[in-house]
């Protein structure tokens, strides 16, 4: 194979600052306008055009091996071939197991600019796509190469599924990008200012994908020392996993302490979705194998031990341990992006060290997107996945293009009587006799924020940073959407999708509303995790004192489990006058107290410490110190309550503690109220529940900061 001298690359460089040849995502500049490429300071440093070029001519592989099986560009070809192949590969990782995935090569060659290549990941317990799906196939349309990928465990990839651990799962996919800069000769490279040791010209890849599938692009982008994505378009992915799977610890905030009068807050174990995510883990591991004839399949597959155990002594204890959440932050963007110290990842039979230290990512193109109705990873973790990638910069002060949208979808499991054939009627007639539907959640609404479809928005970031200004130009014009103008004309700003109601045919489909980030996170969120959100309106004082009215006295334990189907318990807020939009993550200081002090047990900080020492927990058994709460924000809406975005918040424990609300978006309309519905039970937490028999009644007292707007009409 030939390589393309220097000289020659000086050459074409000059050609193209002549020809105006631009880099990929970069902006072309009139003449004798301020810009990049046209300063008005003749002192200021002139930006060079940035060169884009095919991998058979990348020069920073001369002298490296290369091994291009399927040529399409390389210099022995005198034409290209045709594109729109697809075919699979079999690679052995380093920790010595199969590694899959599947390259549909760009509907047609650029063997002068190469073509950009974007990776494709499926959600957890799925596999790789023998055929174009989602927005594939517009990107292969468009001149990109796709390679979609069997995660570690998944599909026909083996290993224990370790859930995108860097050491693993991060280290297999670093070995696909590593395969596909030897074999693929049509990849586009280009000088653009992001050095990599000494480089001279990157890959130009991007990475689309949802849930695990938006969790393993935030993983290379922060492992990866070559620093090859460009742009990331994650949808319903996880900021903090201990947050995900057990939330209401205090989690990613530096060397906490609690306040005088408050404690450290415990987490609650969301068993409904770990139940269901064990059941489609292990399903998608072990059914392709077992179908295959492994006959190791049992013993190398499925989730791993350490996995396993964390769910088995969390479903024991009623907690998970607490070095297996460390093992589950080490998987999770909040390694890279929080000051909290690591902690040792401790098993029963081990301990686990982390083969890559903390470091602040690099500023990288992001597309966040997630879905409100969303209760696995919700709206709190794209606000700090958000928070955090939008702050960083390089070290001339440059930041990435972040931005964020929401929708209506996203891990829905809408699982209710009103699902059944036959008993929707009876459903209908329990909720006007003030008796709640036993639900899950409810059905999601559309994949869209607004007007702007989530999928055809990430295809338009994805052309908007991965093409040149003049193929994206073409693309857009032969494109009949609207994505690409939408994302132009509201960059800044955070698109709040408000149509809750959408599942239930009562809400436009269309309701959303585009805010600018700054009051974005001034108003409408913390300004970091552990601190409060600065409402627009005053704090609400919140009083749950058993009294006279028995709908508001609060239950926990068996009682708790009892009283759900009705209705529960609601104090309702008052908003000042013009105010009708809740939007964003409200914040509360709240106290769970014992109605009668005699009842609190005195021994509970030595109970505490027994079931931290415990293998199994004491089997969660800690009478008279235990009480759990599920709050959230509900609307009554036609004389009925019921829970915004379905999203629902753990409170464990007695005394005072800070605490971040699942966030939340909705327009009232006239006549309808706001309120604070408090549970003792909620299927979400299907086998989670407080086993603390000895105070089956508790009060809950403090201050709750609403993220609000004002006056948006329908």
């Amino acid at each position: 194979m030939t390589v393309v001298p220097f000289s020659k690359l000086l050459l074409v460089a000059l050609l193209g600052a002549t020809l105006g040849l631009a880099a990929c995502g970069s902006d072309d500049t009139p003449a004798g306008v301020a810009g990049p490429n046209n300063p008005t300071n003749p002192n200021e440093e002139v930006e060079q055009a940035v060169v884009v070029l095919v991998n058979a001519n990348n020069p920073d592989f001369e002298g490296a091996p290369r091994d291009f099986t399927a040529p399409a560009c390389s210099a022995s070809s005198e034409e290209p071939r045709e594109g729109g192949g697809i075919y699979s590969v079999n690679l052995q990782s380093a920790s010595g197991h199969n590694i899959a995935f599947t390259v549909f090569e760009p509907a047609e060659f650029n063997c002068e600019r190469g073509n950009p290549l974007v990776l494709e990941g499926h959600g957890y317990g799925g596999s790789r796509a023998s055929s174009p799906r989602g927005i594939m196939g517009d990107l292969i349309e468009a001149g990109a190469g796709v390679i979609s990928i069997d995660q570690r465990g998944f599909g026909e990839s083996g290993g224990s599924v370790r859930v995108l651990d860097p050491d693993f799962e991060g280290q297999d996919l670093l070995q696909i990008l590593d395969w596909a800069e030897a074999n693929l000769d049509w990849l586009r490279y280009a000088s653009s200012p992001k050095p990599a040791g000494n480089r001279e010209f990157n890959m130009v890849a991007g990475a689309t994908g949802g849930s695990y599938g938006g969790g393993y692009q935030l993983l290379i982008h922060n492992i990866d020392p070559l620093k090859r994505l460009d742009a990331l378009t994650p949808d319903i992915a996880w900021n903090d996993l201990r947050y995900s799977l057990n939330p209401g610890g205090a989690y990613g905030v530096e060397n906490f302490e609690p306040a005088e009068g408050n404690i450290k807050p415990t987490g609650t174990v969301k068993s409904g979705w770990a139940l269901l995510l064990v059941a489609g883990g292990e399903s998608g591991s072990l059914s392709p194998k077992l179908q295959a004839g492994d006959p190791m399949a049992l013993q190398t597959s499925g989730q791993d031990n350490l996995i396993r155990e964390t769910l088995l002594r969390g479903a024991t204890a009623n907690r998970f341990p607490e070095g297996a959440l460390e093992f589950f932050r080490y998987h999770s963007p909040s390694y890279w992006c929080d000051s909290e110290a690591a902690g040792a990842q401790t098993f029963l039979q081990s301990e686990v060290t982390p083969g890559l230290a903390q470091k602040t990512p690099d500023p990288v193109d992001i597309l966040f997107t997630q879905g409100f109705r969303d209760t696995l990873f919700n709206f709190n973790d794209a606000f700090h996945n958000f928070s955090c990638y939008r702050a960083l910069e390089d070290d001339k002060g440059k930041k990435g293009d972040v931005r964020l949208l929401t929708h209506q979808s996203g891990h829905i499991l809408p699982l209710s009587p009103s699902m059944v054939p036959g008993l929707a009627d009876l459903t209908e007639q329990g909720a006007q006799n003030g008796l709640n539907e036993i639900e899950f959640q409810k059905p999601g609404g559309p994949f869209a924020c607004g007007a702007l479809s989530i999928p055809e928005a990430q295809f338009a970031f994805l052309v908007e940073k991965l093409f040149t200004p003049q193929e994206a130009a073409a693309i857009k014009n032969a494109s009949e959407s609207n994505a690409f103008t939408t994302l132009a004309a509201n960059k800044g700003k955070v698109c709040l999708s408000l149509n809750d109601d959408v599942g239930q045919g009562t809400a436009s489909e269309n309701a959303a509303v585009w805010v600018n980030e700054n009051t974005f996170f001034s108003n409408l969120g913390p300004q970091a995790k552990g601190q409060p959100t600065n409402s627009n309106t005053q704090p609400v004082a919140i009083d749950f004192t058993p009294g006279a009215d028995p709908l508001n006295v609060l239950t926990s334990a068996v009682t708790g489990i009892l009283r759900y189907p009705f209705a529960p318990a609601v104090m309702p807020i008052d908003l000042p006058a013009g105010v009708n939009v809740v939007a964003g993550i409200p914040t509360a200081t709240f106290e769970i107290a014992a109605p009668v002090d005699m009842l609190m047990n005195p021994l509970c900080s030595q109970i505490y410490s027994a079931t931290a020492m415990s293998p199994i927990g004491l089997a969660g058994l800690e009478p008279g110190c235990d009480p759990m709460l599920f709050v959230g924000l509900g609307v009554n809406r036609n004389g009925a309550w019921r829970l915004i975005d379905d999203q629902v918040t753990p409170i464990r424990g007695f005394g005072k503690r800070h605490v971040e609300l699942t966030g939340v978006a909705e327009r009232l309309a006239e006549g309808e109220t706001l309120g604070l519905l408090v549970y003792g039970y909620h299927p979400q937490y299907l086998a989670t529940a407080s086993r603390d028999l000895v105070t089956p009644l508790v009060a809950l007292r403090g201050t709750l900061n609403l993220p609000t707007l004002q006056n948006l009409m329908p």
